[in-house]
């Protein structure tokens, strides 16, 4: 295998130009710019964005960096045409970017538009001309996915729009999802065909795991929902449903889409664990403390008897503290906390997510420690974890450093009103003296 990855490089390279004139150089890559201002740049220069996603660890990013990034024809054609940015994606903000737009395998090339939508990628090494060829068919459109989203859009095929929904959910790709979602439902309003079914719920999956459902989605949700009741999936629109009752604070019906996904449901179905930590957190809006820790011990309880993945048993066992503490069980709750957090010492939204809890526990230095840990886990990228450290710091007397904080959190996450709202309460007033 040695011998097999020396020839194929000793290929590649035999496929590289020689380099240019002196002064000629390679891409100019912005590394270490929030990706905020990496996006105003393109807005400003009425470019897309180069996305370099990699790793340290990954010899194809460093092959493609010495061969193909570093040549003139490439450095010339990106100045050109692109803002080119890189980020690690294992650290930082770059964490975040890689979950955003499922980045899965080393090294990925984004091209996104000025808003940080996705327009293609390449993964993978090319050389110098194919790299400059590949990313041309994407900046023009003329991709595979590309030409299936025109065809589409020309003549609507439900089997062909399920096939470009899955492509786009591993991308993570809601923007371009979402149109084709609606469509499907407007050609067929029951979702009778099997591509139309499936893209909607892609679109609810990638919606939830944004946390937010717009109010259309959910508006769908309930008309398509009792009408799906045979489908057995159809769990997974009463789940999303529920959580984004709960977000919106409608807890009665919250509560009715998490008892319609569980009615008829076996206990040891992958969905019961999910929709008994949705009845939790909608009796916890309720103001029904326990009914909220009795849907979360029978949560923790499923979980445990199905095996699922360490996040999602921690988090459930976060919720369940989160409910003793509603409760006002805080013993309990400090006990519980401490034997989840174990597993959660390096997750950034686990850690973050302890501190905000341990503030409602009263324990403020505990609440800073572990704030300050979910910042440094996620090196700095975390937008909820420099707001738990913002709410840390506030608790503690220090509005100063809560300011900053937030101001941080604001940076990373620029459309997050709350986040702004917040800020702007931790500022000193125009006029008011120092204290």
């Amino acid at each position: 295998m040695r011998r097999f990855a020396l020839l194929a490089a000793l290929a590649f390279a035999a496929t590289v130009p020689p380099a240019g004139k002196a002064g000629a150089q390679g891409i100019a890559f912005s590394e270490g710019t929030p990706f905020a201002e990496v996006l105003r740049r393109a807005r400003t220069e009425k470019k897309p964005v180069m996305l370099d996603a990699y790793a340290v660890w990954c010899g194809p990013c460093k092959q493609l960096d010495r061969m193909t990034f570093a040549d003139p024809t490439v450095g010339a054609w990106a100045k050109k045409n692109v803002v080119a940015a890189k980020v690690d994606a294992e650290k930082g903000e770059g964490r975040r970017l890689a979950q955003r737009y499922a980045v899965r395998a080393f090294p990925t090339i984004l091209f996104l538009d000025a808003s940080g939508n996705e327009l293609d990628r390449i993964s993978g090494v090319f050389p110098p001309a194919d790299f400059i060829k590949a990313a041309e068919s994407i900046l023009s459109g003329n991709t595979r996915l590309g030409e299936a989203i025109r065809k589409l859009s020309s003549s609507w095929d439900p089997a062909l729009a399920g096939g470009i929904a899955a492509q786009l959910a591993q991308r993570n790709d809601l923007a371009r999802l979402a149109p084709i979602a609606r469509r499907a439902v407007e050609e067929d309003p029951d979702l009778l065909e099997d591509g139309a079914r499936e893209t909607f719920l892609y679109l609810v999956s990638l919606e939830d795991g944004a946390e937010k459902l717009s109010a259309e989605t959910l508006d769908l949700i309930e008309s398509l929902a009792p009408r799906l009741s045979a489908d057995p999936r159809v769990v997974i629109l009463r789940l999303a449903a529920s959580r984004e009752q709960t977000r919106r604070g409608d807890a009665k019906a919250a509560r009715a889409s998490a008892l319609a996904g569980l009615k008829g449901l076996p206990e040891d179905s992958p969905f019961s664990a999910d929709l008994y930590g949705a009845l939790a957190s909608a009796e916890r809006a309720a103001k029904k403390p326990e009914a909220a820790v009795a849907a979360a011990r029978k949560a923790v309880a499923l979980g445990e008897k199905s095996g699922g993945g360490g996040w999602a048993r921690v988090s459930r066992q976060f919720a369940l503290a989160e409910a003793l503490a509603f409760a006002g069980q805080n013993v309990e709750a400090r006990k519980t906390l401490d034997a989840a957090l174990g597993p959660a010492s390096n997750d950034p939204g686990l850690l973050a997510r302890a501190s905000t809890l341990l503030l409602v526990l009263k324990d403020v230095p505990g609440a800073l420690a572990n704030a300050r840990r979910a910042v440094e886990s996620s090196q700095g990228g975390d937008a909820k974890a420099h707001a738990a450290l913002g709410e840390a710091l506030a608790a503690s007397g220090d509005r100063t450093g809560a300011a900053s904080a937030f101001a941080r959190a604001s940076e990373l996450e620029p459309d997050n009103d709350a986040l702004r709202r917040r800020l702007e309460t931790l500022r000193p007033k125009k006029g008011a003296k120092a204290a």
